[in-house]
């Protein structure tokens, strides 16, 4: 029994499958094949997307500097493999970026480096690093830290940034899956043919995949800031990046995606905030609302928020036909006097280096 899928799966037409009609062995095998290709392919588009100004993300230490940090879903115990392409140059050799997928829970750490090729601002390589987790890994969510150092005699400027897991080739191996600690079962092929049974365990197992898949997380916000570039040149020239979260991202950090109305009805379907908190001192905190949510963080390094879906929907819903919801920081007085600004300078205010808030 091969549980295999096709690269574009054909969809099940609704027709076909509501009471009252005869059961096809066609719209069975749609329905075989199209669970395959959900839990095999679906997700592995970008979990990380990040585009950086000329001279802002620079670096002249020979050593490893950590500049950024990011939170990412895992899509399944089975998608261990994560590509990571990189845009960036250094005029000599010797540069290098050193990436860290990191679990929080079970504190296990995967860890590559790649050297960077391109010479010239306009080079137009990508340097692809690869990081393979283990399977054993049951998390759904995972870190990934990015360290820089330049080469003896130049500076090293990173230009932007994708990563994306990669896709389960067909067929998909046999036996139980994992999505966290949900499970989704293959389903094969050649049992869906004419002449073959319809078992009651295809129904069984198809609605239990389903509501296996809603459980993957999906990317609807993530930003790092630049922490410690360094360059020769001046600050008024390179190396001065946006380092935190600041007054203008109430207008400009946010994502208009399409959520699920009903998921607050649904257990173990939520909307995960994560935000790295820098410079907070002893008894001090840091209050800011995102998503129609006010949270308060008091303690530095990663810290989370399970969220309920309490916005409205925005006016786009009606163009796609779906609901839909604007995603990322409030504007109102309450981050004005939070978020970095002129008047909350950041050699004085803690503040956000990091957020990634991850749907389903």
């Amino acid at each position: 029994m091969s549980n295999s899928f096709t690269d574009e799966p054909v969809l099940v037409e609704p027709g076909r499958v509501t009471a009252g009609q005869t059961i096809r062995t066609t719209e069975i095998a749609r329905l075989a094949d199209l669970q395959n290709y959900c839990f095999a392919v679906g997700g592995t588009h970008n979990v990380i997307s990040q585009t950086f100004d000329d001279s802002c993300f620079r670096q002249d230490s020979t050593s490893f500097v950590e500049m950024a940090s990011w939170y990412i879903p895992r899509l399944s115990r089975s998608h261990n493999e994560l590509k990571i392409r990189v845009s960036s140059f250094c005029q000599s050799s010797g540069a290098q970026i050193k990436f860290t997928l990191g679990f929080a829970l079970s504190g296990n750490t995967y860890t590559t480096t790649i050297n960077v090729t391109d010479t010239a601002r306009y080079g137009g390589v990508f340097d692809v690093a690869t990081i393979t987790a283990l399977s054993s890994e049951t998390e759904s969510f995972a870190y990934l830290n990015m360290e820089v150092k330049a080469s003896a005699s130049n500076e090293v400027e990173v230009l932007g940034i994708q990563a994306n897991w990669s896709p389960i080739s067909s067929p998909i191996s046999a036996g139980v899956h994992y999505i966290g600690t949900k499970e989704f079962i293959p389903q094969g092929a050649n049992q869906q043919a004419a002449d073959k049974p319809l078992s009651s365990r295809f129904g069984i197992e198809t609605l239990r995949n389903i509501e296996t898949l809603r459980t993957r997380g999906r990317v609807l916000v993530n930003w790092s800031g630049v922490q410690n570039a360094s360059s020769s040149l001046a600050a008024s020239q390179a190396a001065n990046p946006p380092v935190g979260l600041g007054h203008g991202d109430q207008v400009l950090l946010n994502s208009e995606v399409a959520l699920f109305s009903g998921m607050n009805e649904i257990d173990g379907l939520s909307i995960n905030l994560f935000a790295k908190v820098v410079g907070l001192g002893s008894g001090e905190s840091i209050t800011v609302e995102i998503f129609n949510h006010r949270m308060t963080f008091s303690s530095n390094g990663w810290q989370s928020y399970s969220l309920d879906l309490l916005a409205s929907e925005v006016a786009r819903s009606n163009e796609f036909g779906l609901s839909m919801y604007r995603v990322g920081i409030e504007r109102n007085d309450l981050n004005a006097n939070a978020l970095l600004s002129r008047l909350n300078p950041i050699a004085s205010t803690p503040y956000i280096s990091a957020l990634s808030i991850i749907g389903v």
